[in-house]
């Protein structure tokens, strides 16, 4: 049997070429020269097994769902469907903005909502952190949060993002929180 060894000038010579390209001119030259099928056969299974990706390619991340606990560390990323800061109310020298929320979502039915709003007066800037803290329960993709006043909220979880509104001077607000890993 003769080998087929190409020099380092024929290399260099060739256009890049993807491997399986390679694999069938080599073996055309092969079947030319009188190489068996058996042998063929053999180098092209080695080939496609060795530059093969469709091995174990280790443990699939699980996608989240409605079924996944809720319990973890939240940040606020909408408001009614606008990225935050989101301006609640701007009138002549006056502005009020939501500019950062979190939400813990404790194992135990607890939740604690923390927000900080930026108040903009002639040009003064001050912020004011807000706390809220309750219970919540969960079925599945559907949340009950309840604060300490009573209040109740009805909120939707898809397993990354949970969802809910909340009364504010100028009506309901949409807020969506975004789990954080």
């Amino acid at each position: 049997m003769k080998e087929v060894d190409m020099s380092s000038e024929q290399l260099r010579r060739c256009p890049r070429v993807s491997l399986k390209t390679r694999v069938t001119r080599l073996t055309k030259r092969w079947l030319v020269r009188g190489v068996s099928v058996k042998l063929l056969a053999a180098v092209s299974l080695a080939s496609a097994v060795a530059c093969s990706d469709s091995g174990p390619a280790g443990p699939e991340t699980p996608v989240p769902g409605p079924n996944d606990s809720v319990a973890g560390a939240f940040t606020l990323t909408t408001v009614n469907t606008m990225a935050l800061p989101y301006t609640l109310f701007n009138d002549s020298g006056f502005q009020l903005e939501i500019a950062s929320s979190t939400l813990a979502m404790q194992t135990g039915g607890q939740f604690v909502l923390a927000l900080v709003s930026r108040e903009t007066v002639g040009g003064q800037v001050s912020l004011f952190a807000d706390t809220t803290r309750g219970t919540y329960t969960q079925n599945a993709g559907t949340i009950r949060l309840t604060d300490t006043d009573g209040v109740t909220a009805p909120a939707t979880w898809d397993g990354e993002r949970l969802a809910f509104q909340m009364d504010s001077e100028d009506g309901l607000l949409a807020l969506v929180y975004r789990k954080q890993p």
